[in-house]
């Protein structure tokens, strides 16, 4: 799986540029975040991504992938959990892209 999204983030970033990356990250993130966070941290690392875009690639990622485990979940459990995985999943991908959409870009960590 990481040989496969090494090849994809490679290609997506030569031929569509940063932008075409969060498709990768997205697609990626469904089943697993792994691969995606570490070929992301080796284009940081190697200077091929900024820092500001990387953090929030893995996030995207990250959010994918609860999104996906969150319908898993509701899908197989009873209404009870299907209700509770909406609330808390739902506030916490909220979150999530509140952070990517808000966070200023001159804030370098």
């Amino acid at each position: 799986m990481y040989g496969f999204i090494l090849l994809a983030v490679a290609f997506t970033k030569d031929t569509f540029g940063n932008e075409g990356l969060y498709i990768v990250s997205i697609v990626s993130g469904l089943t697993d975040v792994d691969a995606i966070t570490l070929s992301i941290s080796n284009l940081i690392k190697n200077d091929g991504l900024a820092t500001s875009t990387g953090w929030r690639l893995i996030l995207l990622a990250s959010l994918s992938n609860l999104l996906f485990k969150g319908i898993m979940a509701a899908v197989t459990g009873t209404g009870q959990l299907m209700k509770w995985i909406g609330i808390t999943f739902g506030i916490s991908i909220v979150i999530g892209l509140l952070v990517m959409w808000l966070w200023p870009e001159n804030w370098n960590f």
